[in-house]
């Protein structure tokens, strides 16, 4: 599993002087899709981009044939595996509507690739119904703080399916996590200010 890996990892890292395990020891490139349908947001996509040491990891433990790519067999247990390494959360995602946690949504188009050594999985969360852009908010983080999400520098947000002469301005908040991981201080809060 990631999870025994990483915490593994984070304990090793504990024990070297000088080095605080208050602070997540792997990170995750993230980039958001927002799906758009008559004016409400559907869907929500998401591609991580793992690190190296993780990205061998995942590399050595999935693919199963040892042809540098995950294909047919190998994604459900890399699926399952990244589900279940984000316990306390659904796949690091939460979606809030006003004071109100929604559901988890529906996972759907799961894969995974590999490119020069990284590996990066991407799926989609369906939402239950189609949701007021304006009255979500997107929470992205990992309740044991072991992995640090961070937002690609790049258009960390698409949004697509938008009506014509609608516009629709993503607000990504990045924060410190405390010790804990939030859930006051969470690290990843994606907000929109969407008209017409």
């Amino acid at each position: 599993m990631i999870r025994r890996t990483v915490l593994t990892l984070a304990g090793l890292v504990g024990l070297l002087p000088g080095i605080a395990n208050s602070h997540p020891e792997d990170e995750i490139l993230i980039r958001l899709l927002v799906g758009m349908e008559s004016g409400k947001v559907t869907h929500i996509g998401e591609s991580w981009t793992f690190d190296p040491t993780v990205s061998d990891w995942l590399i050595q433990t999935f693919d199963k044939n040892g042809d540098g790519a995950f294909t047919g067999d190998e994604l459900a247990p890399l699926q399952d595996a990244a589900k279940q390494n984000s316990e306390g959360s659904f796949f690091y995602t939460r979606f809030w509507k006003g004071a109100e946690q929604l559901p988890n949504p529906q996972i759907y188009g799961f894969q995974a690739t590999v490119k020069n050594g990284a590996v990066t999985m991407a799926f989609a969360l369906a939402l239950p119904q189609a949701e007021n852009p304006n009255d979500l908010r997107i929470e992205m983080y990992d309740p044991e703080n072991l992995t640090g999400l961070v937002p690609v520098k790049s258009n960390p947000v698409v949004i697509r399916g938008l009506a014509d002469g609608a516009t629709c301005v993503p607000n990504v908040s990045v924060n410190q996590p405390d010790v804990h991981g939030g859930p006051d201080n969470i690290p990843i809060a994606l907000t929109l200010a969407c008209n017409g």
